[in-house]
């Protein structure tokens, strides 16, 4: 098992069972349900092809593999949005969300375990092999624990 899936699959349970409703993030306006919501539907949706690319990549497809290729280190970067821009909640409570982590996780190594070849392919991401998604994956979840200080550093 890689150091990363077994960070992605191990560890961050028992993380997340420290994560409370109340918790306050060091930066951002997430709530812990959204960085939950936020993190299952991002692993979920890059197992899938979301159409297919054009002949040359868009600006901002170069970019995001540029930010793989230096090893997906995600920073905080302030916007103008606030509460109201938050999605809805698509699980009743924090205590319905969490478990759907694990789930998404288990998905997204056993698809490509089915499908090691895979490409996944998003208009923002541009094509992505294993390799990529996982890296992009496991800075992803980092960060977010980091941000809820369910670690004590990042990168």
């Amino acid at each position: 098992m890689t150091m990363k899936k077994e960070f992605l699959s191990q560890e961050v349970p028992i993380l997340l069972a420290k994560l409370t409703e109340d918790q306050v993030p060091a930066f951002g306006l997430m709530t812990p349900q959204h960085m939950i919501e936020h993190l299952t539907g991002s692993i979920k949706y890059s197992i899938k092809r979301h159409g297919e690319p054009d002949p040359t990549l868009a600006e901002k497809q170069v970019g995001f593999k540029r930010f793989i290729e230096n090893g997906a280190v995600l920073k905080h970067r302030p916007s103008n949005k606030t509460a109201a821009d938050l999605p809805p909640y698509k699980y009743e409570s924090l205590a319905e969300a969490i478990p759907q982590i694990p789930v998404a996780i288990d998905r997204f190594y056993t698809h490509f375990e089915a499908q090691p070849d895979f490409i996944s392919y998003n208009v923002f991401m541009g094509e992505l092999n294993f390799e990529d998604l996982e890296l992009f994956h496991y800075q992803h979840v980092r960060y977010h624990l980091w941000q809820f200080g369910l670690l004590p550093s990042y990168p």
